[in-house]
This record gives C-alpha cells, sequence and structure tokens, in this order.
C-alpha cells in the first residue's frame, strides 16, 4: 500500500528523502531511514521500486558507507537492505556494476561476524547471493579481503546462532560452486575447523541446520580435493551414515546425506581380471572400467601373485613372453587416499609354445676340413628359444644359445647337408637345411711333406711352403696320428722317442687368415727293434 501511494505522488520523493537521512547527525533517524528502506525492499514490488530509482545507486552508497557503523543496529539494518536488494537477480546484479562495488563488496566481507543485532546475519545472506553468480564469485575471490572470509564465515557457524550459521553455510556452499572458490575454501587455514563445525551442526536436533550443514558438506565433496579431505576426517562420514539411518531426519535433508556418501564411497572390490593365452604365447589381461563417483583420477594395478605387472589408467594390459606356468593374476583399483580391497584371482596356465625356425641359415665359412655355419633368430620374436640344435646329416653335432657354428673334422672335397631348429623346453621347430662343401686342398695346403725314417725312435719330418699359398700366413701345425706336435714357422721336425715298428700318419696344416689348410697325409713306419727277440 505504502509503496502504490509513494509510486503516485511523485511528489513525495520518498525515497530521495530517505536517501538523504542516511546523513543525518541524528542516529536515530539514519537507523530508522535505514530500516525503512529496508522494510521497502522486503518484497518484490518495493524492490523494483528501489531499484528503479535515479536514487539508487546514492541509496546503495550511503548504505555501504554505513555497515561499520557504530550502533549495531544501524549496520544490522544496513545490511539487511543489501540482504534484500540481493534476493533478486537484478538486485545482484546493481550491486556488482555499482562504481563503488568493489568497496561494497569488501563492506560485505568485513561485516561476516556474529553479532545481536543480526547484521553478520545479514552480509553473510548477500554474499551468498553474490557468490551464486560466476561473476560475483570471481569479484569476490578477487578481493584482499576474501582471505579472511572462510575463517569469518567459520566463525559464524560455531557461535551457536542458528539463524546466522544457516546464512554462514549458505554462503560457503554458495562460494564453493566453482572449482576456483571450493580450491579457496580447501587452501584455508580454518577448513580443519570449519569442518569440525559442520559435522557439530549435522548432528544438530534442529533440521533446518542440519539441512544447511549437509548442503554445504555436499558441495565440498563435489571436487575431488574435497573428497579426500572429507575421507580424511575421522567421524564425518560415521555422522552422515548415522543420519542417514535415522528415522527423524526428513525427506530433504536425506537427499543430501545420501547423495555426499554416493561421492565419499570408497572403491568397491573390482571383479577378476579376464585373461585370454594369445598364439604367440603373450596374454591379454582385460578388466571392467570403473568410474568413481568422487571424480578421483582412478589407477589399476594388475599383479601376478605379489609381482606387479602393470600401473596405469588403462583397463587392459598384454603380458608379453609370459613364462609356461601357471599365473595368478589380480586386480587392485586406488586412488588418492583410497585401496580396493584385491580382485578374486584368475588363474592362468601357459604351455609353451612351439618357437618359429631359424632364418636366414647359411654357409658363411669353409675349410678342407671345417665349415661355419650362420643364422638368425625366429621372424616371431615373441616366442621363447632356449637354444638352438645343429645336425649334420641328421646326426646331432651341436647345441648353442649362439647363432653360429663351426663343424669341425670334415673331409675335404666332401659334401654335407647341415640342418638347424630352435629348441625350448616342450618344443623344437621344424628344421632348416642347407647342403654345401668343403674346400679340396688344392695349392693351398704345404707341398711335399716327405717323411724320412732315422731308426727304430726317430722320424725327420719335411714340407715345402703351398704352391698358391692365401690369405696372411700364421703357422704351421704338425699332427701325427691325429695329435699334435709342432706349431711354428719352421718346416721341418724331428720327432724322436717313438714307438718301433709303428705306423705313423703325418699332416702338416698351413695355418692362415683364410683358414686351415691340411697337406695330404704321409704314412710311414719306425724300424724294428732287432734285439726284441733275443734272450
Amino acid at each position: 500500500m505504502l509503496v502504490d501511494l509513494a509510486e503516485g505522488a511523485s511528489e513525495w520523493d520518498l525515497l530521495g528523502r530517505l536517501g538523504a537521512m542516511l546523513q543525518w547527525e541524528d542516529a536515530e533517524a539514519v537507523m530508522n531511514a535505514a530500516g525503512a528502506l529496508g522494510t521497502l525492499a522486503e518484497n518484490g514490488s518495493g524492490r523494483r521500486w528501489l531499484l528503479s530509482s535515479r536514487d539508487s545507486d546514492f541509496i546503495i552508497e550511503n548504505i555501504m558507507n554505513l555497515l561499520d557503523s557504530p550502533s549495531d543496529w544501524t549496520a544490522s539494518n544496513c545490511a539487511l537492505v543489501l540482504a534484500r536488494i540481493s534476493m533478486c537477480h537484478e538486485g545482484c546484479s546493481r550491486l556488482l556494476d555499482h562504481p563503488k562495488s568493489d568497496m561494497i563488496l569488501r563492506k560485505i566481507i568485513m561485516s561476516l561476524h556474529a553479532d545481536e543485532a543480526g547484521c553478520g546475519l545479514n552480509a553473510a545472506f548477500t554474499l551468498g547471493r553474490l557468490c551464486d553468480s560466476d561473476t560475483g564469485r570471481r569479484r569476490v575471490l578477487s578481493l584482499p579481503e576474501a582471505d579472511r572470509m572462510v575463517s569469518a564465515l567459520d566463525a559464524m557457524m560455531s557461535e551457536g546462532d542458528a539463524g546466522g550459521s544457516r546464512n554462514a553455510c549458505f554462503a560457503l556452499t554458495c562460494l564453493s560452486t566453482s572449482q576456483a572458490g571450493h580450491q579457496h575454501v580447501m587452501k584455508s587455514e580454518c577448513f580443519s575447523h570449519a569442518l569440525d563445525t559442520l559435522c557439530h551442526l549435522l548432528q544438530s536436533a534442529e533440521q533446518e541446520s542440519c539441512w544447511f550443514a549437509a548442503i554445504t558438506i555436499k558441495m565440498l565433496s563435489k571436487y575431488p580435493p574435497g573428497v579426500v579431505r572429507l575421507r580424511q576426517h575421522p567421524s564425518l562420514e560415521a555422522v552422515l551414515k548415522n543420519v542417514a539411518a535415522s528415522h527423524t531426519a526428513g525427506t530433504e535433508l536425506l537427499e543430501e546425506v545420501e547423495m555426499t556418501l554416493q561421492n565419499l564411497q570408497r572403491l568397491p572390490r573390482p571383479a577378476p581380471p579376464i585373461a585370454k593365452i594369445l598364439e604367440s604365447g603373450s596374454v591379454m589381461v582385460g578388466w571392467q572400467d570403473y568410474i568413481p563417483r568422487s571424480g578421483l583420477p582412478l589407477t589399476y594395478s594388475l599383479f601376478d601373485g605379489d609381482k606387479l605387472l602393470y600401473q596405469g589408467p588403462s583397463f587392459s594390459y598384454v603380458i608379453p613372453h609370459c613364462k609356461p606356468g601357471q599365473h595368478h593374476l589380480k586386480l587392485v583399483m586406488e586412488t588418492e587416499g583410497d585401496r580396493s580391497p584385491d580382485s578374486p584371482i584368475t588363474t592362468v596356465t601357459v604351455v609353451e609354445p612351439t618357437p618359429g625356425c631359424p632364418t636366414g641359415f647359411q654357409a658363411v665359412g669353409h675349410t678342407t676340413t671345417k665349415v661355419k655355419l650362420s643364422w638368425n633368430p625366429p621372424l616371431d620374436s615373441s616366442t621363447y628359444v632356449k637354444y638352438y640344435a645343429v645336425y649334420r646329416d641328421d646326426i646331432l653335432v651341436e647345441t648353442t644359445t649362439h647363432h653360429t657354428c663351426i663343424v669341425a673334422g670334415l673331409s675335404p672335397s666332401t659334401s654335407y647337408t647341415f640342418s638347424v631348429c630352435s629348441c625350448n623346453a616342450r618344443n623344437n621347430s621344424l628344421k632348416v637345411s642347407l647342403v654345401t662343401r668343403t674346400l679340396d686342398r688344392g695349392n693351398h695346403a704345404p707341398d711335399r711333406l716327405t717323411v724320412y725314417v732315422i731308426g727304430r725312435s726317430e722320424l725327420f719330418i719335411t714340407w715345402e711352403v703351398p704352391k698358391d699359398p692365401i690369405g696372411r700366413f700364421f703357422n704351421y701345425e704338425l699332427s701325427m696320428n691325429g695329435k699334435s706336435v709342432y706349431l711354428g714357422t719352421e718346416r721341418s721336425y724331428a720327432a724322436r722317442r717313438l714307438t718301433p715298428n709303428t705306423e705313423y700318419t703325418c699332416i702338416v696344416c698351413a695355418i692362415t687368415s683364410e683358414g686351415r689348410y691340411d697337406s695330404r697325409p704321409v704314412t710311414k713306419r719306425t724300424a724294428k727293434d732287432e734285439y726284441s727277440n733275443l734272450n
């Protein structure tokens, strides 16, 4: 009624007069003028009239100046005016767009305290309304006074005044809505105390105080860092569960509490991993992807018994070259500050696969009596090769872990079939074969090997240099009946202390950088012992 009358009688200029009274020196008149403006802004039509007035910025500035009035009741009435202006979107915009908006925000923050008149209660409500928008929240967080804001709200929550406590919860909730605001609250030195206070309010017999505290706690659990901090509190989760089990809690309170418990939910026991043995002998392991409500980054750890095989965000892993035998696979999920129980164990039995055939098998060197063979590993590098077996005409001549082999004891100018296969503990690959020929003696071997019988126990052996020497010469080696008796560069040798009446087959070999070249063998018998039959 008063608003209709005042709007209809423009000559009254009621708002202008009340705005001017805010500057009077009469403290009581100032307090009453602020109270009247608060009453006018109580409903929507009054707020619209105030905000559309040409004197609105002037009135808001004078109201701001009185927030730190020596009179608690004057300051409370002024805070009430700002609170009621902020109840609508247009009012919040007018406060944020005011030429002295930064000063308004600073004074609102400085007014956060518990007091009998209710100034802090109204300031907390105004702050919550302004922080309910992205623009207002950014503006508030940019101020130096923002550092004391959380501690002031914490003090209001813990002072025992129900109205001030609820409005402080409301402001803290709106401030924590964005990630930047949430981070600002989390890094406050008084956050742990604020959490204790909220936990205490949650146990209040007054349902409305419980509900405001529950909303604030739910907002703090919205972002991952908040989940970690809330889980670390010694009693918060237990209090939330007690409220959730209460028969007297209202529906709205239960909804807030249950949503918070879902955000704080610990990691469940994962299902057993699923394993598939591949043809290569590797094992593909997969598991169900899990998305925690907390939003915290999730790490999977795959174990074979107690041995860690994989740790990371993926939900599959290939165990390469899996060793034969039984493997006991289990999965664990982890986030910051939380670890799931071990999954049930999946047992996998891996049988060693047949290795692939060697590749590139070739003869890379020949002499008259030796052949050097070479090969490469199987093309499929995933199969395990324990050793290689080398055959000469299907007779095993050597096993080796290397990729080369020298086969000796061969005859000159002779063709041989050589084979090689890959082997492991259970299976052998198919053989790969080749046919190659040893060198003939040619003119590379020592020439004119001659053996002279000197007596019953001595032979004298001579030879000439090869007619067609090849490579860089090293030494001559003389063998008698297969036993080396001389190694050097001379071309003669006296063999003494031999057995009478015994055949000796002599071969001399030229050793060069190109290989070994044997002469033709020469056999001679030592003389008889003429006195062996005398009595």
